[in-house]
């Protein structure tokens, strides 16, 4: 495979290191508030899809039982998070969020959103739609390249 000489750096170097610095200055957004990305992760999805089996949000954020029950078992110390017995089947624990849950949430959503308007804010609409459709590709080319070589691929599972 021949690499072009025009493009060096290679775009996806460009792209691990703007994503790292962007992870970086999320996190510090999330921290400024007492969170991590974890706790983001796990109040965002509640936020999204409401009262859900523990084995659910798992899936729906896709990460792994043991890194989920980590989480939960820390945010529930923390009364972020209740679970609550299905009353169709015992086994099963449903999580919720609770007021000071919801309450975080909505302080980290107030700080990522300071966050996305300081990094984004140079960027016309158009080239945030851009952005948007841009990233959106990628991701889905490389959820193709993660279930034809079986990498993780850069789905939400790769975000904590």
């Amino acid at each position: 495979m021949n690499v072009p000489k025009h493009r060096i750096p290679p775009l996806a170097r460009e792209l691990v290191f703007t994503a790292k610095a962007m992870r970086e200055a999320f996190e510090a957004a999330l921290a400024a508030e007492g969170a991590t990305l974890g706790t983001w992760v796990v109040l965002s999805a509640l936020s999204d899809v409401g009262l859900v089996s523990q084995a659910a949000l798992a899936s729906h954020v896709h990460l792994e039982g043991a890194t989920i029950t980590h989480h939960i078992d820390r945010l529930e110390a923390a009364d972020l998070v209740r679970r609550t017995a299905d009353p169709d089947d015992r086994r099963v624990r449903r999580l919720e969020l609770t007021e000071e849950g919801r309450a975080l949430h909505q302080r980290l959503l107030v700080g990522v959103a300071k966050l996305e308007q300081m990094v984004m804010g140079g960027l016309s609409s158009d080239d945030r739609e851009t952005l948007e459709r841009v990233l959106g590709t990628i991701q889905e080319r490389l959820g193709q390249l993660a279930a034809t070589d079986g990498t993780s691929g850069a789905g939400p599972g790769s975000r904590s």
